[in-house]
């Protein structure tokens, strides 16, 4: 047997060989499969005086995509024989050929060849029991008839158990959107799932719900995830996997999440990624939330004014209202010594600060004067009446409802135009039938936006008619006598985030005049303006009819 393997013994020492274990499901891992593959491989050694390495092995992982090569311990053996530090000459101990690749056998053969080439001589130890190598294969070609058998058997084996699972899949995908059926008992954390029979299940909402809504309530006051975060990590509030409680990432992702207010997305794997699989289905789980809670903290986080993380303190309420008067550019806050050792925040012109398309607005304006001032006189923002009961109207909420409803479906069929036309690139369907799918979507899109254009507008005139600014409310001098009182830092950038996104709502603008030194706080969109000279904002901020 031994002239059967020439080189068995290397200059340096005996030869290597590396036992190669690929196993792709865990019942195989429980199984025998292991302990058989590891146990002949150590006979082959111990038959033909080679060195035995075991540690090569990949569990859990498939050949069918070639995962194994691309990205597991097949990959990194290949990179280490062409850097040498694996030298030619060694052997690769494999129960059969399929366990280094289940592709077609085009691209399994390359992959076999390269490792011949590269000076590595396989040994199969399962039925066949094959030797390959680069100078066997040169002298009878014809052994290499049975390793393409193997190779083909392999594909042809996983190519069968593929479609199967798929048809199996697409299959309870459609009777989920016919609500015959479920998918998966896979849920978002704040839903249970019971199982009633083979394709179905009960989905009820759990504890978790609750932290689910104050989430999102928290997040239609203005806070945001960092915000949010501490938060609950202070009330003790549990994660929903963490034992380290909650991340900023988690309350992000949370928050743009459909599945909240019921809506699933079906995926599949193509070319080895996660794809959406059609349309989204709604109702498939319990919501959480309603349908217009969702739609207000989505507007929220996408308004472009909205400001980020602001220190520890949200150190200015007017944040993403102020700009300079002269190039129209954002006033930025500026730290500045008064007095010798008293600190004070002003603010500037940030494109003047920048030496930037800006020479005039070159005045420093105090802030804290500022704030008292526009807090203690701009009547609006200090009435009786509270804001939202003005708002709660049966017409603004039929309104805002609807409104909701089909902003959701309009993002539902831009989806489904992107899908339609990334289905053109990959020719998954004729490009004819394709292209009418995509023609019916686009028309159905463009009927949705105007019949949307139409519900905004109608609600602006309603909003415009029931929204007096002077039904401002004492929300927001609530929440300054609680950020005055506050102990901590967190809960007073807590309520000063809150007080900035009700601001919002209310202020349109401030604007910053450095030549006169004036600052102009414009309401409702123009409907009020107060207007003061600088050196004279403490109790002399007077308001005119814009």
């Amino acid at each position: 047997m031994q002239d059967d393997f020439p080189g068995n013994q290397h200059s340096s020492g005996p030869v290597r060989a590396y036992s190669y274990v690929r196993m792709s499901t865990r019942k195989q891992l429980r199984g025998d499969s292991l302990r058989r593959q590891l146990e002949r491989s150590k006979t082959f050694a111990d038959e033909h005086s080679l060195l035995l390495d075991d540690s090569l092995q990949d569990l859990g992982v498939s050949a069918w995509r070639g995962r194994n090569f691309k990205t597991g311990a097949l990959g990194r053996f290949l990179s280490m024989v062409e850097s040498g530090e694996i030298p030619k000459g060694s052997y690769l101990l494999i129960e059969s050929l399929d366990r280094l690749s289940r592709e077609a056998v085009p691209d399994a053969l390359t992959l076999f060849m390269a490792i011949i080439n590269a000076g590595i001589i396989i040994a199969t130890l399962g039925e066949d029991r094959q030797i390959y190598s680069r100078d066997r294969l040169n002298g009878d070609w014809t052994k290499l008839i049975i390793g393409l058998a193997v190779m083909s058997r392999g594909h042809e084996e996983s190519q069968t158990k593929s479609e199967r699972i798929s048809a199996v899949a697409k299959r309870k995908r459609e009777q989920a959107r016919e609500g015959k059926g479920h998918i998966t008992s896979i849920t978002p954390a704040w839903i249970d799932a019971k199982r009633i029979d083979a394709n179905r299940y009960e989905f009820t909402l759990n504890h978790h719900a609750e932290t689910v809504r104050a989430i999102y309530e928290m997040a239609t006051r203005g806070l945001g995830a960092t915000v949010i975060a501490r938060k609950l990590n202070a009330d003790g509030v549990p994660a929903f996997k963490s034992k380290d409680g909650w991340y900023q990432s988690v309350i992000k992702a949370l928050l743009t999440r459909h599945d909240v207010i019921g809506t699933f997305q079906p995926h599949r794997m193509q070319d080895g990624k996660r794809v959406p699989d059609g349309d989204p289905i709604e109702d498939y789980f319990p919501a959480a939330i309603d349908k217009d809670s969702f739609l207000r903290v989505q507007a929220l986080r996408s308004n472009p004014g909205r400001p980020g993380r602001k220190g520890d303190t949200f150190a200015n309420l007017f944040t993403g209202l102020c700009h300079c008067a002269h190039c129209g550019g954002p006033m930025t806050m500026k730290m500045s010594r008064v007095r010798g050792n008293e600190n004070g925040r002003y603010l500037v012109c940030a494109n003047y600060v920048r030496g930037h398309r800006c020479i005039e607005g070159n005045r420093h304006f105090r802030y804290e004067p500022l704030e008292a001032a526009i807090l203690d006189h701009v009547k609006e923002l200090n009435l009786a009446d509270a804001l939202q009961t003005a708002r709660i109207d049966h017409a603004l909420s039929d309104l805002n409802e609807t409104i909701a409803g089909m902003t959701i479906r309009l993002d539902e069929l831009r989806r489904k135009e992107q899908r339609l036309a990334l289905a053109v690139e990959d020719y998954t369907q004729p490009l004819e039938t394709i292209l009418d799918l995509l023609k019916a979507r686009q028309a159905e899109r463009h009927a949705v936006e105007a019949e949307l254009r139409h519900h905004q507008n109608e609600r602006q005139r309603l909003s415009a008619r029931h929204n007096d600014p002077e039904l401002a409310g004492d929300h927001i001098r609530a929440l300054r006598t609680a950020w005055e009182a506050a102990d901590d830092a967190a809960t007073r950038y807590a309520l000063r985030s809150e007080a900035h996104a009700a601001i919002r709502e209310l202020i349109s603008g401030i604007s910053f005049d450095s030549g006169p030194s004036s600052v102009t706080v414009i309401v409702a969109n123009g409907a009020v303006a107060y207007s003061v000279q600088e050196g004279q904002i403490s109790g002399h901020f007077q308001a005119f009819a814009a």
